[in-house]
Parts: structure tokens; C-alpha cells; sequence
């Protein structure tokens, strides 16, 4: 594993340029086998979530923000004769100050500036209700304070699972139609049917959404229209899920794609709102998303013949909007720049630290960061005119930094709460207040603690190691020490995370009332603000948690129980490190694997051995591993072939079984059958859970030990 000294620098900088040029322009020289067709390129984005100066970090890279997208959107079209520019959904909402604190109008502007052809609605969309919805579309004074006129969109919004019940017709029109290169293109837009789930109901008053077999009926309807008018190229912009790994397509949009007849005129479905990537085809139709920030994009390459209209073929790739060696682009510079000269709040530090706000332990322990975040949560407003909540839950895998010391910025708030996650207000007695910080306590696989302390505000208790986890909380009271009554009902706010029982937090499930209302960034970033007015912002322990520890003869020290999730390059550094593998002498080929990172051989060696494929070229080394993921990766270690009926039978006797990716299916079956792979606690696979550092190192000893055996 020497190639690192092997190559000169010389060579690996001619890899890097290379690499770029390529992502930035693609392969050379492709065209149709008839040499006739008219090639026409869709470039696109999603879930760009009003992220304009924004910057990301892929791979250990800067990526994103607007004016370094708009370079890239740019630069693709400028080489296209014929191309078309769209996004799909949360174009708006959860974004950031510079575009929020104008109602989004920034955002707005800066599309039209782009020159989008076409968009479709997202949940977040709906966010601040229909009227405030079609004002941004539409142009209009803003419902919300009536301090923000919008221009209106200067490109086409289309909808057709979204029915306004006073009309009973669609909310805005189904589908257009967009001619170039003398070829038509359909385009039908749809929004997850999760939407009212996500949002506020106020968010929805006055509207419905299809069921899964009404929009299929739609969607075959208006395809049939466009047809009827000359259209044979159909692009369905569909805000659902969907991603790609190992080369199997899943999620809402390819659920779609198998309802839709194998003979559908539907050539390609867009995905969208869960930031993944989608590259592959379901039952004839390409599906594509290209994760969210503006961190990337998808150019989709149709060639169409001319006199038909039929799609001859097609293909897409997802770009990743690096920063590295790209201009800015200077209109969304100024766009930028007229809203930070009217917000000048947002140029300077939001307050200052001593360096001890720290997450510290806080899968474990009471932690000053946890309890800013929570205090925060419980006093956010839901527009229900109630005062704030009696309590907050905030879940320690959703605090992904420190605040550092010195100067706070928005963008370190940013770092802490990433994932734009709404807040969610329940119902719940004090018995179900009790039994969700008992199901902080689980178990592992190979039976160690599995602890995930939840971070909280508005209570306190005491918790007794020494007892069962049924009998483990032996004081819960309120903050004043008054006893919390079993029977008593109080308010609670959480993430919609934790509200869908992600982290076995099951009990929220039976909440009494749910009410979806604003994104824990913004509530994170107006408490700050409010609070402490640009000074110093403090927190720290303040006895909210006491765990009294088990007492036991003194022992063998044991090995520290690390809880914190590992990420794909720790893991397979860890498996190839235990291997002992050392037998290449070539650079990664991942795009977001720098030949210079310390991860970088380990990455090599396991694509060498035929452990990881990657997804689209990359291998997203920062991102924390999930449970299927890693089980695919040791299911090659072990020769256990299952057939598909009885790797289908395993999967079906947990209560989460119809949530494993199909491309996980045999690989899990295969380690659970081998004893190598279990399940939580409560019989339950939690696929999509991040593996922590103690689960990988059992999966990865077990998995070595059945191949060697």
C-alpha cells in the first residue's frame, strides 16, 4: 500500500485536473448510434433549501453555496446547444438568514437571474401556507407580517398531486410543455405524500393530496394529454425520496416508477427531499437526484429522435459543485450582497464563547451544548399562540459540533444542527415521559450498553444504574421539584426525527396530538440572537441529569464504550487495518477521495478487494456508515449464499423488515443467518441507523473470524 510514495506530485495533480475536467464536461464524443438524434441535456437541482452562501463540506472539501452552483449551472449550459434548466422542489424553506429574513425572496431572485425553465413544489414549499406559497410563485405582498412584495417567478411551477378543495382541481397547473431543438419535453410535477406530515397543518389548510393510486391514475392522465398534443419526451419532477447504492435504485420515486406501466411515454423521474443521491433505472425510467445544498447537480443526457419525439437513450451523471479552482459567479455575488447590506446582523458574530460549550460525553451525560439546544426547542413558537413548552427532548446524534471559542457565526450554528429537521409538538403524559428516557437505554448486538442520552429542558431526574432499565428513574420532576403526575398530560418538543421513533424512541409514536411547526436552525439561531444580543453565550451543567453509577468490586478496567457513529472511511479503515490487506500501488478512483487523505489507502485497498463499489463515482468518506450499508460490505467476507426466498424469510421476521434496501436484503439475511449480524433490542434491524464504534468492531471481528473459518 505504497502508491502514495510511488506517484510524484506531478502526476497526482495531472489525476485531480483530469478528474475535474471530466466531472465538469463529461465524456467526449458521445452520440447516437443513428448519428441523427438531437441531444438535449437537462440540467437540474433539488432541495436547494435557500442555502445562497452557504458552504458545505464534502469529502473534506468545500462545496456548494449559490455563487460558486451558479458557475457550475453556468458552465454546463454554455456548452450544450440545447439544454434546459430545472430544480425540483425545496427550492425554499429551512433556509439560510440571508434568504429567510426576506421571506425567501432572495432565493426567488436568484433563480429568475439563473434563468430556470421549470420547477416543481417541495414540502417545504408549503411551509407558511398556500397563500403565502402562491405569492412567492405568483408575485404578491407576502401574507406573513406584509412586509415582503414578491416579484413572482419568471419560469413555470408545476404541480399534480396537490388538489385546492374549493376547485377540486389541481393547485397550480399539472404540467408544461418546453420546446428545444424543435423537440418537445413534457414536464409533471409532484410532491411527497408525506408533505402533511412534515409541515404545520396550517401549512396545508385548503388542500389534499392524491393516494399513491391517484397520482399513478394522474400522472398516466396527463402523459396522455402531453402525447395528445405532439409530446413523446415526459419528465415527471417528482419531490419524492429515492437514492442509489450498490446499484439498486429504492425510495417513493422508484415505487413510482414500478406502479407506472412498463410501456409508460414517462421517460425520466426526478427525486428529491431525503438529500441523496439517484442514478439508475426502474421498470424503463431513469431516476436521478443529486443530493441538496446546491453541494451538486445532475445533467441528464436525452437523445431524442426528431421525428418521433422518443427518447433514443439516456443517461445522467451528478456533479459535485467543489469549490477548489472555481470562480464565483458575480451576479449571485450581488444578489448576496444587497441582502447582507440590509441584514448587516448577519456579517457579524451572532456572540462569543470561552470555548466551553461543548456536546462533551453527551451520549452519556448532561452537556452544556445539549442544554442550550433544548432551552432553545422549548420556547419555539408552533403560531399556536401557547405558551412554551413544558419540556424539550433534543437526541445527542442530532448535535454534530461544538461551539468554538471565540467568535460565533451563523454558520457554526450551522455546523451544530445540519440537517434543517423541523420541530414537532406533542402530547404526552408523564408515563410516556418516563418510558422515552427509558428507551435511551439500549443494548448492542454483542450485548454492551447502547446509550443515547437524551439532551433536555423543563425537567429533571435521577437515574439508578444499579436497577433494570424498567426501574432505572427513580426521581422526574419538573425543574422546581415538583413531581411529574403519570396521569397528567404535558407539551413536548422534539425533532420530526425523534417524533417518527428514529433512535427507538417508539413512544412518541402514541403522542396524543402532533404539531409540526418551524426548523430547528432557525429557532437554534433566534434564541441565540435574543438571548444573549451578541455577547457571550453561555451554558453549562446544571444538575438536569444525575446518574448515580452501578457500585461494584473493583475489576479489570473494561474498554471504554464509544457510542459515537463511525463514518464510511473509519469503518473500512478498520476492516482493512484487521485484514491486514497491502497490495495497491494505484490511487483511489473515488472524486471525493483526496489522494492525500490519511483514509485514502485503506479506501483503495477495500475497492482493490472488491468490498465497496461506491455510488456514482464516489465514495462519501465523511458520512456516518448505516447498519445495511456495513452489513453489505462484510457479506462479501463470508461464503453463505442465501436464496433470495430464504434471505426474504429471515428479513420478514423482524418488525422492521420491509424497511432493509432491496440491495440489502441477501447481505443481512446472509450475516444474520452466520450469527454475525443481530438485531437491537425489541427485535428490530434499525437498517437505516448509523453504526457506532462499538457495534462496527464486533460486526467486523465476527465477520473476520467466518471467513478465516
Amino acid at each position: 500500500m505504497s502508491w502514495k510514495k510511488v506517484l510524484g506530485k506531478s502526476t497526482i495533480r495531472l489525476a485531480a485536473a483530469t478528474l475535474l475536467l471530466t466531472q465538469l464536461f463529461g465524456a467526449a464524443g458521445s452520440v447516437s448510434a443513428a448519428g441523427k438524434d438531437v441531444e438535449v441535456h437537462l440540467i437540474g437541482i433539488n432541495d436547494f433549501h435557500g442555502q445562497l452562501d452557504t458552504t458545505s463540506v464534502v469529502g473534506d472539501k468545500k462545496a456548494g453555496s449559490a455563487p460558486i452552483l451558479a458557475t457550475y449551472l453556468k458552465e454546463a449550459r454554455a456548452k450544450y446547444e440545447h439544454s434546459l434548466l430545472f430544480h425540483n422542489g425545496d427550492s425554499v424553506g429551512a433556509s439560510a438568514p440571508v434568504s429567510s429574513l426576506d421571506r425567501d425572496e432572495p432565493t426567488m431572485e436568484w433563480m429568475n437571474m439563473m434563468g430556470f425553465d421549470v420547477g416543481s413544489l417541495g414540502n417545504h414549499e408549503f411551509d407558511q401556507g398556500i397563500a403565502a406559497l402562491k405569492a412567492q410563485i405568483f408575485g404578491g405582498l407576502d401574507p406573513k407580517e406584509g412586509k415582503v412584495t414578491h416579484a413572482g417567478a419568471k419560469f413555470d411551477y408545476v404541480n399534480a398531486n396537490v388538489i385546492e378543495n374549493s376547485t377540486g382541481k389541481p393547485l397550480i397547473k399539472p404540467y408544461v410543455i418546453k420546446e428545444v431543438g424543435g423537440i418537445k419535453i413534457g414536464f409533471i410535477g409532484l410532491v411527497t405524500k408525506s408533505t402533511p406530515n412534515k409541515v404545520s397543518p396550517a401549512g396545508t389548510a385548503g388542500v389534499r393530496f392524491l393516494s399513491a393510486e391517484e397520482e399513478v391514475a394522474a400522472v398516466n392522465k396527463y402523459a396522455k394529454e402531453l402525447q395528445d398534443q405532439g409530446v413523446e419526451t415526459i419528465i415527471v419532477l417528482a419531490h419524492d425520496p429515492a437514492s442509489t447504492k450498490e446499484g439498486v435504485t429504492t425510495g417513493e420515486a422508484a415505487d413510482l416508477a414500478k406502479a407506472l406501466p412498463a410501456d409508460s411515454p414517462v421517460d425520466v423521474i426526478v427525486a428529491g427531499d431525503n438529500h441523496a443521491l439517484a442514478n439508475g433505472v426502474v421498470n424503463g425510467k431513469l431516476i436521478v437526484q443529486a443530493y441538496s445544498y446546491g453541494t451538486a447537480f445532475e445533467d441528464i443526457k436525452l437523445m431524442i429522435d426528431p421525428v418521433t419525439g422518443d427518447v433514443a437513450e439516456k443517461s445522467a451523471t451528478v456533479t459535485t459543485t467543489f469549490q477548489e479552482g472555481v470562480k464565483e459567479d458575480p451576479e449571485t455575488l450581488a444578489i448576496i450582497k444587497k441582502s447582507l447590506d440590509k441584514h448587516p446582523e448577519l456579517t457579524k458574530p451572532v456572540g462569543t464563547t470561552d470555548g466551553s460549550v461543548l456536546r462533551k460525553d453527551a451520549y452519556n451525560n448532561e452537556a452544556p451544548l445539549g442544554n442550550l439546544i433544548a432551552d432553545a426547542m422549548r420556547q419555539a413558537d408552533f403560531g399556536d399562540k401557547a405558551s412554551k413548552a413544558d419540556f424539550a427532548f433534543m437526541n445527542p446524534g442530532g448535535i454534530r459540533a461544538d461551539l468554538p471559542k471565540g467568535d460565533v457565526t451563523f454558520a457554526d450554528l450551522a455546523k451544530i444542527q445540519p440537517f434543517g429537521n423541523t420541530l414537532v409538538k406533542l402530547e404526552l403524559t408523564g408515563e410516556q415521559v418516563k418510558t422515552l428516557l427509558q428507551q435511551q437505554w439500549g443494548t448492542n448486538a454483542d450485548g454492551t450498553p447502547n446509550t443515547k442520552t437524551l439532551q433536555i429542558a423543563g425537567l429533571k431526574y435521577t437515574a439508578d444504574f444499579s436497577k433494570p432499565v424498567a426501574e432505572r428513574v427513580t426521581a422526574l420532576t419538573l425543574e422546581d421539584g415538583t413531581p411529574i403526575d403519570p396521569k397528567k398530560s404535558y407539551t413536548a418538543v422534539v425533532n420530526n426525527f425523534m417524533a417518527a421513533g428514529g433512535d427507538n424512541y417508539k413512544v412518541l409514536l402514541d403522542a396524543k396530538s402532533s404539531l409540526a411547526g418551524p426548523i430547528d436552525l432557525d429557532v437554534f439561531y433566534k434564541y441565540i440572537t435574543d438571548t444573549f444580543k451578541g455577547g457571550d453565550i453561555q451554558a453549562k451543567k446544571e444538575g438536569r441529569i444525575t446518574n448515580l453509577a452501578v457500585t461494584t468490586e473493583p475489576t479489570e478496567t473494561p474498554a471504554p464504550v464509544n457510542n459515537e457513529p463511525i463514518s464510511r472511511a473509519e469503518f473500512v479503515t478498520a476492516l482493512v487495518d484487521l485484514l491486514k490487506l497491502n497490495e495497491v500501488s494505484t490511487a483511489p478512483v473515488y472524486q471525493d477521495v483526496s489522494p492525500n487523505a490519511a483514509y485514502a489507502d485503506a479506501i483503495a485497498e477495500a475497492s482493490k478487494a472488491g468490498f465497496i463499489q461506491g455510488y456514482g463515482g464516489s465514495f462519501y468518506p465523511e458520512r456516518d456508515i448505516t447498519r445495511e450499508e456495513a452489513a453489505t460490505i462484510l457479506a462479501k467476507l463470508v461464503n453463505s449464499p442465501a436464496s433470495e426466498a430464504k434471505a426474504a424469510t429471515i428479513i420478514a421476521g423482524f418488525e422492521d423488515g420491509k424497511s432493509v434496501s432491496a440491495y440489502a436484503v441477501k447481505p443481512l439475511a446472509k450475516l444474520i443467518d452466520k450469527g454475525i449480524f443481530s438485531a437491537t433490542d425489541k427485535k428490530m434491524l434499525e437498517p437505516k441507523q448509523g453504526l457506532s464504534m462499538n457495534d462496527a468492531k464486533a460486526f467486523i471481528q465476527k465477520a473476520v473470524v467466518a471467513k478465516a473459518s
